[in-house]
């Protein structure tokens, strides 16, 4: 379900002047994988951590299963892959506030 978020989430991110210079792997538990984003080589990377639990908490999601993503260390930056067809309007103004909260 979320190829198309992470797509969207990158295109997003690369507007802003971000750039995803890494893709680590998750923890083989709760975080699915790890993009390390960076924007200036004057400022820290930021790290995003994608969802990798399912609803259950039964099994680990992959990447591209993911159902979410948080910034790590920053509680309110947090972003839902919501169905796009349904609800497209939301899924944009999520995603870009997603992107404001980088900055902040």
């Amino acid at each position: 379900m979320s190829k198309p978020h992470l797509q969207e989430l990158e295109q997003a991110l690369a507007r802003r002047g971000w750039e995803v210079i890494a893709v680590h792997p998750g923890d083989g538990y709760s975080i699915s994988a790890t993009w390390e984003i960076l924007r200036s080589s004057r400022q820290p990377s930021l790290f995003i951590e994608f969802d990798g639990m399912d609803a259950d908490g039964d099994s680990r999601l992959l990447l591209e299963e993911s159902y979410g993503c948080q910034v790590r260390g920053r509680k309110v930056a947090r972003l839902y892959f919501r169905r796009v067809n349904r609800s497209r309007s939301l899924w944009e103004q999520e995603l870009a506030a997603f992107v404001d909260a980088l900055d902040n």
